[in-house]
């Protein structure tokens, strides 16, 4: 079940200060309905409700998901100013998809798109079912990692990821691992030498250089292939390997001083037989 903001009162360009910020959190919608008692053999009349656990509660509730679309007020807001989008679901089933399905609408409304922050239940949804459609629709995504999954996260095609984004390879391990194994409070409020390293990671970055394409697919530049930015080196690309040289055809001319060189003479053919 989902509902969105759109309808025949909204008109394209009414909230002329939304910029396309929007936030994006699955919460629990307790129902009437008991839960089901296995102690005797009970089942639920909510047949596709579910126990929905939240990081910052340790008691589940039984329910459905509500995942929502909105736009925050402010940053400190506590509750949004305007909803986008609502889809109830059973618990922990179709994170991603559910906020795509939030999202795909606003599109069609033509309202701008830019950042969308997210908990980390879509950080840990697989890229095809969440983050690249997410970034096909136009959004720049706010991701919130644990502990373990901060610093270097992996490479594409020898280029680090950090944190989420693509960096140089020639960026110094200081900054490459300036956030590896902090904690929550560390990373939320950091103090000015982490926030010097961090500002420090912006040449390394990776720039957009084409895309998307039909395939939703773009194409990144590491920053030491073009201009060098402060000390960073500029890479150079190698020349192609050159192909060797085949040396025994004839027709080649040979390194002055050298005689040439000369193919095997072939086989005399043996006499004919006779014919009958």
């Amino acid at each position: 079940m989902s509902w969105s903001s759109h309808g025949r009162s909204w008109r394209p360009g009414r909230e002329r200060n939304f910029a396309g910020d929007l936030g994006i959190d699955t919460t629990a919608a307790p129902t009437f309905a008991r839960p089901p008692r296995t102690g005797k053999g009970l089942a639920s009349t909510g047949i596709t409700a579910g126990w929905q656990y939240s990081a910052s509660d340790g008691l589940p509730q039984f329910g459905y998901s509500a995942t929502v679309a909105a736009r925050p007020r402010t940053l400190t807001a506590a509750f949004p100013q305007l909803a986008l989008g609502l889809v109830v679901d059973t618990p922990h089933k179709r994170i991603g998809a559910n906020a795509i399905t939030n999202l795909a609408p606003l599109a069609d409304l033509g309202l701008p798109a830019r950042f969308a922050a997210v908990d980390r239940a879509y950080t840990d949804q697989a890229a095809d079912y969440f983050a690249r459609l997410a970034r096909a629709l136009g959004y720049q995504l706010v991701l919130d990692y644990k502990q373990d999954q901060r610093g270097i996260q992996g490479s594409a095609h020898g280029a680090p990821l950090i944190d989420g984004t693509l960096t140089c390879p020639l960026i110094p391990d200081r900054l490459a691992q300036a956030t590896t194994s902090l904690d929550d409070a560390a990373v939320r409020t950091p103090d000015d030498e982490l926030n010097a390293l961090i500002a420090a990671r912006q040449p390394y970055f990776l720039h957009h250089k084409q895309g998307p394409n039909a395939h939703h697919a773009i194409r990144l530049q590491c920053p030491a292939a073009g201009t060098p930015l402060g000390d960073l080196p500029r890479f150079e690309v190698p020349p192609p390997p050159r192909r060797p040289t085949d040396r025994r055809r004839s027709d080649r001319r040979p390194p002055a001083g050298r005689p040439p060189l000369r193919q095997a003479p072939h086989p005399a053919p043996g006499p004919r037989p006779a014919p009958r």
